[in-house]
């Protein structure tokens, strides 16, 4: 949500005339439907040199491509965040095991698709290639590489001082498998009896997952050290983020990390394990890059370098600011008009 916002801000920024098309439907089913009826009105109504697609759950861009073929033929350009073609990514494994194939087909379906890492653009690539030449070499002409924009404005106005002498470790990630949370949580009980430290969780682990009795658990073991925000509202999320010391991922999946992004710029040392698009997040920073749960916690343990967090804070900030990441799907922008109009 936060992302989406500063994209759009961004692309005004650096003079991107931009019109939103939302929907407030609730079923997911009717959101994609009326969303899909709101782009045709629009596109039939005024005058539109693109189509941008910016979404977080199953994209649906061949349904796009439909309508503008039926209405009125737009360049189309889609961002992808994760995909079945990401052997990683098992969310979507696990809520969509059927659409692989429906996933290449929205990734062909659009003039461009925008990634939000190196990472997932080769593995992308790669995998496709793997089972189709011909796929994998339109998939590599098509796609390109420009990140994903922080709300910088709003992190930075969020801003709390760090909780003094109580080193609090951050879990940002939703509590599904690929991000391991019970691993972070073996580790918490360790780091929690041998340190005087807090933990803020804060996703809401619903009551009957894998890993909601653990959380339970610790709470009663370790009072007022478990801190629960069960999906904390934006801004007070980034409080929280700005009130800790270190943040942790134990994924097994990640096509970039705006979670720790968001920690970086907060002041944490984050602590990433070696896979994904994490060495590229911390451009191969030892000091942020671990390669097992032991290296974790012992790096728990020893506490946060005001030093790591400094270097970080400054070249996240420069490199996923708004008009940044605006500034490259500007130019994808321009590139695809130019192009598919001739």
């Amino acid at each position: 949500m936060t992302c989406s916002d500063a994209l759009v801000a961004g692309l005004r920024a650096v003079r991107v005339g931009v019109d939103v098309v939302g929907s407030d439907a609730g079923p997911q089913t009717a959101w994609v439907g009326q969303v899909l009826e709101r782009v045709e009105r629009a596109v039939t109504s005024a005058r539109y040199d693109a189509v941008l697609a910016f979404h977080a759950f199953w994209p649906f861009t061949a349904d796009l491509r439909r309508v503008l073929d039926d209405s009125v033929p737009r360049p189309l350009v889609t961002y992808t965040h994760g995909s079945h073609w990401d052997e990683s990514d098992l969310f979507r494994f696990e809520r969509y095991p059927g659409l692989r194939w429906a996933d290449l087909g929205n990734l062909l379906a659009a003039d461009r698709v925008l990634v939000v890492s190196r990472y997932l653009r080769d593995v992308l690539v790669r995998n496709v290639h793997a089972v189709s030449a011909a796929a994998g070499a339109e998939l590599d002409r098509r796609v390109r590489v420009v990140g994903l924009p922080l709300d910088l404005p709003r992190i930075d106005a969020a801003r709390r001082p760090p909780e003094p002498d109580r080193p609090t470790t951050v879990f940002n990630h939703a509590p599904i498998a690929a991000k391991r949370p019970g691993a972070f949580l073996d580790v918490t009980a360790e780091l929690l009896t041998r340190t005087t430290g807090r933990v803020v969780l804060t996703r809401h682990f619903p009551r009957g997952s894998p890993w909601a009795a653990r959380v339970r658990e610790l709470s009663d073991a370790f009072p007022g050290r478990v801190i629960q925000g069960d999906d904390l509202p934006t801004d007070e999320y980034y409080q929280a983020l700005w009130r800790g010391h270190m943040q942790v991922s134990t994924a097994v999946h990640e096509s970039l990390g705006v979670a720790t992004l968001e920690a970086m710029v907060t002041g944490n040392h984050c602590l990433l394990p070696r896979i994904g698009a994490y060495p590229e997040v911390a451009a191969g920073d030892p000091a942020v890059l671990y390669d097992d749960l032991n290296d974790l916690l012992a790096r728990l343990v020893a506490g946060p370098q005001a030093e790591v967090v400094a270097r970080h804070d400054a070249r996240i900030r420069a490199r996923y600011a708004p008009e940044t990441v605006a500034a490259a799907v500007r130019d994808v922008l321009a590139e695809v008009v130019k192009t598919v109009r001739g």
